[in-house]
């Protein structure tokens, strides 16, 4: 009796099926992905420095242009290197993978990967003059702040098409049902809800009106497609989950439950299109449909895969000392204590921030764990040792976990959002406190973080296992 090459690969674990299907040319090209993701964080890290020094007495003045045109707009990149290049190259690594497991290594259309991964890096490298040169205006709108400058714009532009080319070549070699398993489907769902915040970017952009002014026309324009991109972090972040579960526990969540799940998600956002035809793209209407779309569309799946996952934590026991278990159980804790958080938001104060942040961090917290256990491995490189790897996580979310419950009680107290300084109006010793306790957790977070990216960038400059 023959069984389907997904039931083969079942019985084997995933990070050994797929490195049997890892060709060595795909290999050089998740070694790039992986190299883009690493590699903005490490930029986001380093405009993160460079914003304390423009914000710093003596040495802001070192700076050849006015620090206070300067500082938003080092923010704004920050942002769009921490959480839209680095999730969105993890992305492009997991449709690699994907594509090889459902093609059994021999895709077609491999080359369209290859252009896509150089259009990524070349696009990020266009984000990053743009703050470099000081050019454009800060745009400091929801989920894609911008730069109002050609250049950022043709940055993002082709960080899009990149992504989108990788994502084709999957849905382009998934083949019948028979060799496509959860994780495939998994990666598919997440690359076509990608996809649908590109029409809705597209959509926005078509219904601008011409007298609008910048400002305004940046939020509308990343409205839409910014929500649906955070259905794309989460589904991502569920992807990431079922190959942790599957490492930690040697058990897989249910195939049809977690496909379900994850297309679920997708046709939610997929929806979200329709608010397009429905509202003008400047009213109340529109702006509100779609926070009601992730408010109510967005929880269900992760709730449900999460309790099953905790429920299988809690039978197995696995060891925390296990790097799978540690930054499993870490990831659904960030993003259970966020997604709570989320039901409990003020108007404008810092409440919102600790919600989005404990949330960012659970999926953060997912990927790090998968770049020690599946993919630095696939790439025949030496992982540091289970200590520093362990350390890492810890500092990372343990800081984060701190500064979003300080953040949270701030806001509560009354501290707005978006301030520093005497902005923020510390009147209170309560107030004080609390943002004490928000710094201290974001000085560890970042400890934490600049480990993980510095561990990760020394295995990836480092030889290959068995070459000389």
């Amino acid at each position: 009796m023959q069984h389907s090459p997904a039931a083969q690969r079942s019985a084997k674990a995933f990070s050994d099926s797929t490195a049997e299907v890892l060709s060595h040319a795909l290999a050089r090209e998740l070694h790039g992905w992986v190299g883009l993701a690493v590699a903005a964080l490490a930029v986001a890290g380093l405009l993160a420095l460079v914003a304390v020094i423009v914000r710093t007495p003596v040495l802001r003045e070192l700076f050849p242009w006015p620090w206070q045109d300067f500082f938003p707009k080092v923010v704004i990149t920050h942002v769009d290197f921490s959480l839209i290049i680095w999730f969105l190259s993890i992305l492009g690594a997991l449709a690699l993978l994907a594509t090889a497991r459902s093609t059994n290594g021999h895709p077609r259309w491999n080359i369209l990967g290859r252009i896509s991964l150089v259009l990524s890096f070349i696009s990020s490298l266009l984000l990053l003059i743009s703050v470099a040169f000081n050019l454009g205006e800060a745009s400091l709108n929801n989920y894609v702040p911008v730069l109002t400058h050609p250049l950022f714009y043709a940055g993002l532009g082709g960080l899009a098409v990149g992504i989108a080319g990788v994502v084709l070549r999957l849905l382009r070699n998934l083949v019948p049902n028979d060799t496509v398993g959860p994780f495939e489907h998994g990666v598919a769902a997440t690359g076509t809800t990608f996809l649908i915040s590109l029409v809705c970017f597209c959509l926005a952009w078509t219904a601008l009106p011409a007298w609008i002014e910048p400002a305004l026309a940046n939020e509308r324009l990343f409205w839409g497609g910014g929500h649906v991109l955070q259905f794309v972090n989460t589904m991502l972040m569920l992807v990431i989950w079922w190959v942790l579960t599957e490492q930690a526990t040697a058990w897989v969540i249910p195939h049809r439950l977690f496909v379900g799940a994850l297309w679920s998600l997708a046709a939610v956002a997929l929806s979200g299109v329709l608010f397009y035809g429905a509202f003008d793209i400047i009213s109340l209407e529109h702006r509100v449909s779609f926070t009601q779309l992730f408010k109510f569309g967005l929880p269900i799946a992760p709730l449900i895969i999460s309790f099953i996952i905790a429920i299988r934590l809690a039978i197995v026991r696995p060891l925390l000392a296990d790097i799978s278990a540690l930054s499993l159980s870490l990831s659904l804790l960030l993003f259970a204590v966020g997604g709570i958080l989320g039901y409990f938001l003020g108007v404008s104060d810092t409440r919102i921030p600790a919600h989005y942040h404990a949330v960012i961090s659970g999926v953060n917290l997912a990927v790090m764990g998968m770049t020690f256990t599946l993919l630095l491995p696939l790439l025949q490189r030496p992982c540091p040792t289970p200590q520093a790897v362990r350390l890492s996580l810890l500092l990372y979310g343990g800081g984060q976990l701190v500064l979003s419950v300080g953040m949270f009680a701030a806001g509560i107290a009354g501290v707005p959002r978006k301030t520093a300084g005497l902005e923020q109006n510390l009147d209170t010793a309560v107030k004080y406190f609390y943002m004490v306790v928000y710094g201290a957790g974001g000085f560890i977070a970042i400890i934490g973080g600049i480990y993980f990216v510095y561990l990760t960038i020394r295995c990836l400059l480092s030889r290959r296992i068995g070459s000389r």
